[in-house]
């Protein structure tokens, strides 16, 4: 097919659509790839420096009231988790060895000795369930990729099986290959 002004070739129309659904495609998969990767959230540093601290304590308090879970507060609230954990385990068995001593000297001593390790055991389950909250949270956000990945190649698949439908048909149509039965040649 050329155009009829300046014999300059034009592509047929429905190969030209075609093509130009799969560089659709492939920029909106590239678009969406790249905005993935860099817009993962940074980790939250907020003893940096006041300013830091500052900007941090707005997120944390956006994160906190947000009641529509609209945004991911999970990195931004986990320096907060995280020392409320280890506050917990190192004031926890300090009381429970002040309650032991004024119970009795010795339970309060034996309360002493096992003090330090469960305060160890206690920071260590917070730091491995922080962990793991900080890992589903970005298996979730690559899963959530993967299924917009999913969801642009199933519309570039839909675009390209209807052009291949309609060839299927009409191949189908040309029966020349196809001899009739019983049909004697004269």
């Amino acid at each position: 097919m050329t155009d009829e002004s300046n014999g300059v070739p034009v592509p047929d129309s429905d190969e030209y659509e075609t093509e130009s659904r799969w560089i659709a495609w492939k920029e909106s998969t590239s678009r969406r790839f790249s905005r993935s990767t860099g817009t993962e959230e940074e980790p939250a540093e907020p003893f940096e420096s006041p300013r830091a601290f500052g900007r941090w304590s707005v997120e944390a308090a956006r994160g906190l009231l947000d009641v529509q879970f609209h945004r991911p507060a999970t990195r931004t609230l986990l320096p907060l988790a995280y020392m409320l954990g280890l506050t917990f385990a190192i004031a926890l068995p300090i009381a429970l060895t002040v309650l032991m001593w004024r119970v009795d000297v010795v339970l309060g001593v034996l309360a002493a000795l096992v003090a330090v390790p469960l305060g160890l055991t206690i920071a260590a389950v917070v730091r491995l369930l922080l962990e793991f909250l900080v890992n589903a949270s970005r298996l979730a956000t690559r899963v959530e990729h993967i299924s917009e990945l999913a969801d642009d190649l199933f519309q570039a698949l839909s675009d390209v099986a209807e052009p291949v439908n309609q060839l299927s048909e009409d191949v189908r149509a040309v029966q020349f290959w196809r001899f009739r039965k019983g049909g004697s040649r004269k």
